[in-house]
């Protein structure tokens, strides 16, 4: 069934399937998918395949991918997908080369991608379909091309300046050094090929041979530390989920490495400080939320990093267990781009897929001849061994990405996620506290207008952003008032974007998609 628009927000609705991305190929790659006889895991693969060719701007084979999958009869599982930091990269390279937080451009923010990691984890787990199959949507849009959308087009002209002399952009970004419009058709040949590759050869033809030379020549030539032993050494971690209860239904997100328990732990604080949310004035609600959110963000900082010991850490977050952060501790952001795919079917069967590149066009580093565009996920480390998430040799950066489901018994209720660093567990937890605490439908959660908590957990963020809340047009006055008698600043009620949702679920007895349109986004169903 075609999407119907309404405001801001694309929905549909379906008998057997629905399907939310970050752009209309994808949904649509994952509704065909399903209706040729792959389910939903495979559905999820092959919209994500397509969101890395069609929105480079948040992510790439080059950057990671987390996923929860939940099968009827079987509990939730996690994949946390990304590679990490590279053999050669300390705190001490960096200061040597005279930086004080990890550059926001080029090479040096080049972290290990584990997408195609994750990606082959999830086919061989529980998907149905041979990676041809798969990929065969997306190599035919890297082929043939597609047209630039406006965020793609807006990000090419906003970078221009500092990705035209990195190596690989401006064969790919830029026509005789001018950006890309929109509208104008994107041809990826380079990247078609390496698609190519993988579809015969599986992760080996990414991880090693060509690519991997090809990748490592591009990260040497900037003068970032990534190497092709880096390369070899990626796979994805595959869990169970974490989860708290809110409100009689259980929420799911991914363990550390992610950013899952954020939202879970505010949750569970939100659920304690407001036991009976519909008495509440909305503003009040708000401004409870963000002293949970801040709570939770600020355990994070001073407690969890990559180790053998981090699901446990989380587990303690969640039960209280945490120490309490120090006085002054950082608290939450705006920030990078990433997207979203949520697939579910009427037998009760979803996922939930977030993949990035971290920045807008991550690093801005493109492998010449693989195509292949790279993260610039390393910026999530602190230079300071101080910190619980500072950078070493092989640890993984701590993810913003994230996440959920929600769970009645065993009936997924939703599915879904949201862009937008540490925006994300704050628009997660809008959406969600919206739907549940104040009854309202989806497409009004979604899109009502939001705030987020400044500055968060990006370094450089923590030591230039000055605290407090910014907020979408829109933002009613009882709000912002509610907010400033917290304490919580309020910095601005201006054109901000804050997050983008996509969200897939059982609404009104049937089944239903829904995305919003902050950042490019729709929904197919059928």
């Amino acid at each position: 069934m075609a999407a119907k628009r309404n405001g801001g927000v694309a929905k549909a609705s379906g008998e057997r399937w629905v399907a939310s991305s970050g752009s209309l190929q994808a949904s649509q790659a994952a509704i065909d998918c399903l209706k040729t006889g792959g389910n939903v895991v495979d559905a999820a693969l092959a919209a994500a395949a397509v969101n890395c060719v069609v929105l480079p701007q948040a992510t790439s084979i080059g950057g990671d991918l987390f996923a929860l999958v939940k099968l009827k009869g079987q509990p939730v599982v996690s994949i946390n997908a990304t590679g990490a930091a590279p053999a050669q990269a300390d705190i001490a390279a960096y200061k040597k080369l005279g930086h004080d937080f990890v550059p926001r451009f080029g090479a040096l923010g080049v972290q290990g991608p584990g997408f195609v990691a994750g990606w082959e984890a999830m086919r061989t787990g529980w998907g149905s379909r041979s990676r041809a199959e798969l990929l065969e949507p997306a190599i035919a849009f890297a082929k043939a091309g597609f047209p630039v959308g406006w965020k793609l087009a807006e990000a090419i002209a906003a970078y221009r300046d500092e990705m035209a002399r990195l190596p690989g952009f401006g064969s790919v970004f830029l026509d005789n050094g001018r950006p890309l419009g929109q509208g104008r058709v994107l041809r990826q040949p380079q990247l078609a090929a390496t698609l190519a590759s993988i579809a015969q050869e599986g992760p080996r033809a990414f991880y090693s041979g060509p690519v991997a030379r090809d990748i490592a020549r591009a990260v040497k030539a900037g003068g970032g530390f990534l190497h092709e032993g880096d390369l070899a050494s990626i796979s994805a971690d595959i869990d169970p989920a974490l989860s708290v209860r809110y409100r009689g239904l259980e929420i799911l997100s991914q363990p550390p490495i992610t950013q899952g328990v954020i939202l879970l732990r505010a949750l569970g604080l939100l659920e304690a400080a407001s036991p009976k949310p519909a008495n509440m004035a909305e503003g009040d609600l708000w401004a409870v939320a963000a002293k949970c959110l801040r709570r939770a963000f600020d355990e994070r900082l001073s407690l969890l990093r990559d180790g053998p010991d981090r699901r446990q850490l989380a587990e303690d977050m969640l039960a209280g267990k945490a120490p309490l952060p120090e006085p002054g501790a950082a608290h939450p952001p705006s920030g990078p781009h990433t997207t979203t795919v949520a697939v579910m079917d009427d037998q009760g069967n979803a996922v939930s897929l977030i993949q990035s590149v971290f920045s807008e066009l991550g690093s801005g580093v493109v492998a010449e001849e693989s195509g292949v565009l790279l993260n610039n996920r390393l910026m999530g480390f602190f230079l300071d061994p101080s910190q619980p998430n500072a950078l070493a040799p092989r640890r993984r950066s701590m993810h913003t990405l994230h996440s959920y489901l929600v769970l009645d018994g065993e009936e997924v209720r939703f599915a879904g996620a949201s862009p937008g660093a540490d925006q994300q567990p704050q628009v997660n937890l809008q959406v969600l506290s919206r739907m549940i605490d104040l009854g309202q439908s989806p497409e009004a959660a979604i899109d009502a207008p939001r705030w987020a908590l400044v500055p968060g957990t990006r370094p450089e963020d923590i030591a230039k952003v000055p605290p407090g809340i910014e907020a979408e047009a829109g933002l009613p006055e009882a709000t912002r008032e509610a907010f400033e008698a917290a304490g919580l600043r309020v910095k601005s009620k201006t054109a901000q974007r804050i997050g983008s949702s996509k969200l897939v679920g059982r609404w009104k007895g049937g089944l239903g998609a829904w995305a919003d349109w902050r950042r490019e986004g729709d929904v197919a169903a059928g």
